[in-house]
């Protein structure tokens, strides 16, 4: 399997391919989804490329996140950029971009991100309909859906080491909603790693385990998985080089783990959703931060100088003390003594979560390619170099002839002293010098002649591993499109509709607490299913059944899955993220600044949708619960059943743009969990408490 590593900066870069990366994925200035990481400069991006393809490693772009219609020619004119420096592909996610660049550059190769929430086989089936060679899988997505996946004909990515994000893939909002700073653009302000109070206990019940995945690489290799892919571009370049090196070993599962645990650990990892019991143990609900390697208890503590029996600390080493697995505080190295920086005691455990040795180890070792230098000087004659590696030969003549020494000839020890010097080229080179005797040449001219020698080998190596244009498929998303207007109210429960509700909406979208068993009512306005985002395993047999069912007459889609099993007229729902103006129907995404599609004007939008359980264990709820934030803002927990369980995270506060409703002839009203009086109220804009308008307004960030 390929592996693909974060390239965050260029010393990322260079980490990953040093250590041997098969593919590296990074940003550029605009466009991906780690905003706050270093990046890549356009005017150098093609020497960075050209770095990574020396080593036959592969460059994927990512132009990943959501794009405003103001921006897209910006966004289309660094997708050309990419592709003429020789980028192997671009990670996309915005449905209008990938139409757009399908049409200006047809050969560059797209791989669906994650940011897109595929894991399924339908949803696969239509990125292939679109042209995407390859999908970077949602993290949630099941072993079973996995090798279903693969049967479709689409290469397959899947992460295997970092951090997980604990909402569904590309469909949180909490960040944007709270601040406008939108993780779908690149910039979430990391909400789910704050703590929280949930059933009585305070604790961060939103942040998600890191994934370590090591010992699952036979399984994933036969379901055919094409790639591993490593997050972290907001990691160290040390935490690269690791993380490649022990995917590339062969190592023991518990060595591999602790070399893991040695760079970053958040949580003590978790299997993704490959484990059986994975909807329990997702979380980690004592500390959100990096726990490092556990070295020991505290044996003894005198005047903040920490020891524990058997260990000795390296320069440069960090720490972090945890008591009964709740951070305390840290600790550092002065002189050989490990000193506290909080009032810890004996009892209490140590962790490294920076080792400064290994961290010196990493930083040194920089990768070489051999090559084979025959060096030929005679009076009178052209100089001559013939450089090979890689199964490439390139020969350069200088333009210095040499002449008959008058004092001092030159040697073959200066030629081979002059060729020995690589520069910045990443060549060990083997060097045979023919030469007369008593010739003569400046030695700066012999530094000249390797210089060109070896840039013209440096360059043909980089242009042998460049990638092969080849025009794919064209943009293809067909489906039977939702050509209705008017107004859409959006009810869990169908009894709640009477004679005045129906009177004032045009359509009954029914989103059911239990996809397997709810009621159709009998009424005279056309009925909608609201799909849900996921499909997981034997959940697509369930949604399936449920749009079937008599009296459903139309389907809002919030996941490409939805777009692919049934004939019903289809919206697209605040799922598919849509910001800007589109020729699919559809309901303006809750990251958007401004409508233009359905405007959703009221309803506590789902800011997260979470398919792990929040208890840690099953305890047979009702389907409602409630974390409350340190600010004690409520915000509700509601599930609902396919062949899983899943939550919706409520905003604590109701989007409401009802007081200018008018202004929206297409508008929806999100009235789950609401009796018929609040309803009545909702629909005639008698609003009151606090309320925010989300992004409607304000500069989406």
């Amino acid at each position: 399997m390929q592996i693909v590593a974060p390239a965050g900066s260029r010393a990322g870069l260079h980490a990953a391919v040093n250590a041997g990366a098969d593919a590296v994925y990074l940003g550029l200035p605009l466009f991906g989804a780690r905003a706050k990481a270093e990046n890549f400069r356009l005017e150098t991006l093609a020497d960075d490329i050209n770095f990574a393809h020396v080593f036959g490693t592969k460059v994927f772009i990512t132009l990943n996140t959501l794009i405003k219609d103001g921006e897209m020619k910006t966004a289309l004119d660094m997708a050309r950029h990419a592709y003429e420096c020789g980028a192997d592909a671009a990670i996309v996610q915005d449905l209008r971009y990938i139409e757009k660049l399908k049409k200006s550059l047809p050969d560059f190769p797209l791989h669906a991100s994650t940011q897109m929430g595929v894991h399924n086989a339908v949803g696969a089936e239509k990125l292939l309909d679109m042209g995407i060679r390859r999908a970077v899988l949602a993290r949630e997505t099941l072993p079973s859906d996995i090798s279903e996946i693969k049967r479709t004909g689409i290469e397959i990515e899947f992460f295997v080491q970092g951090a997980l994000c604990i909402c569904f893939s590309g469909n949180c909002y909490f960040s944007s909603l709270a601040s406008s700073y939108s993780g779908n653009r690149g910039k979430c302000m990391q909400l789910c790693r704050k703590p929280y109070m949930f059933n009585g206990n305070r604790g961060y019940h939103l942040s998600a385990k890191d994934i370590c995945l090591y010992d699952k690489l036979d399984r994933l290799q036969a379901l055919g998985v094409d790639a591993i892919k490593i997050e972290g571009r907001m990691r160290s370049e040390e935490y690269v080089s690791q993380a490649v090196s022990v995917y590339k070993s062969n190592m023991p599962k518990a060595e591999a783990v602790s070399a893991l645990k040695a760079v970053f650990n958040r949580g003590d990892y978790c299997g993704a959703y490959l484990d059986d019991d994975a909807s329990f143990d997702v979380v980690y609900r004592k500390t959100q931060g990096n726990i490092g390697t556990h070295i020991g208890k505290i044996d003894v503590l005198s005047d903040r100088k920490i020891i524990v029996n058997g260990f000795n600390a390296h320069s440069g080493d960090g720490f972090k003390i945890l008591r009964n697995g709740t951070e305390i505080g840290g600790a550092h190295v002065t002189g050989n003594a490990i000193i506290a920086d909080c009032a810890c005691r004996p009892g209490d455990e140590l962790r490294r979560t920076f080792d400064g040795k290994l961290s010196e180890e990493l930083r040194r070792f920089e990768r070489k390619l051999k090559i084979d230098v025959d060096v030929k000087l005679a009076l009178g004659t052209t100089p001559y170099v013939k450089a090979s590696a890689c199964g490439i030969t390139v020969v350069y003549e200088g333009i210095c002839i040499p002449q008959s020494a008058i004092s001092r000839a030159i040697t073959k020890e200066d030629v081979l002293k002059a060729f020995y010097k690589v520069s910045d080229n990443p060549f060990a080179p083997t060097i045979n010098v023919e030469m007369d005797d008593d010739i003569f040449m400046p030695i700066s001219e012999l530094n000249a002649l390797r210089r060109s020698a070896y840039g013209k080998l440096y360059s043909a190596i980089a242009e042998k591993n460049s990638p092969e244009r080849k025009k794919f498929p064209e943009f293809k998303l067909e489906y039977n499109k939702f050509d209705g207007h008017g107004v859409i109210l959006v009810v869990d429960d169908a009894s709640v509709l009477d004679y005045d509700i129906l009177n004032k909406i045009d359509y009954v979208a029914l989103e059911p607490n239990d996809y397997a068993d709810f009621a159709v009512p009998t009424i005279d306005k056309p009925i909608l299913l609201s799909a849900p985002v996921a499909a997981r395993g034997r959940d697509m047999e369930i949604i399936k059944s449920a749009i079937s069912r008599d009296g459903i007459s139309g389907v809002i889609s919030n996941n490409l899955y939805t777009l692919g099993i049934t004939d019903k007229p289809i919206l697209l729902g605040t799922g598919h993220n849509i910001i800007g103006k589109c020729n699919m129907p559809h309901i303006t995404s809750f990251e958007a600044d401004c409508v233009n599609g359905f405007a959703y004007v009221y309803g506590y939008a789902p800011v997260m949708t979470l398919c792990h359980c929040p208890y840690e264990k099953c305890v047979k709820c009702d389907g409602h619960a409630a974390l409350f934030d340190e600010q004690n803002r409520k915000f509700v927990l509601r599930r609902y059943k396919l062949s899983h369980c899943y939550w919706q995270m409520l905003n604590c506060y109701p989007h409401n743009l009802t007081g200018n409703a008018e202004k929206y002839p297409d508008r929806v009203y999100d009235c789950k969990n609401m009796d018929a009086e609040r309803i009545r109220r909702v629909l005639d804009g008698k609003i009151s408490g606090e309320y925010t308008r989300g992004n409607i307004g304000k500069v989406l960030k």
